[in-house]
């Protein structure tokens, strides 16, 4: 049965200026819920890191996440971890954001 799995994008309480994803990794199932939710003032668009460190930025959602908002819901429908799979990998696509990234193991 599918469950909501939800990934906070938080301000930094200390240190430089960035977010957090919380958590980090999220570890779902293949059809669970993903979404995220935007607690910092400022927009963010996490999207696929891909292996050349490009960024598919609609792989998760069609556009940004404005400030104090969510995102569009995600669904893996294929597991990313286990027999040597990878986790989807993401970072925030918006520039000056090269910091921010996260992952999700699905099984």
């Amino acid at each position: 049965m599918p469950v909501q799995r939800q990934i906070n994008i938080n301000k930094k309480p200390n240190g430089p200026p960035g977010i957090t994803f919380d958590p980090n990794p999220l570890n779902a199932n293949t059809r669970d819920q993903i979404f995220w939710t935007n607690n910092d003032s400022q927009p963010h668009w996490p999207g696929l890191l891909n292996s050349d460190g490009t960024i598919n930025t609609t792989y998760f959602m069609p556009n940004q996440i404005a400030p104090d908002s969510t995102s569009p819901i995600f669904s893996p429908s294929v597991a990313t971890t286990g027999k040597g799979g990878q986790p989807l990998n993401y970072k925030c696509s918006i520039a000056g954001h090269d910091n921010e990234t996260g992952s999700i193991n699905v099984t």
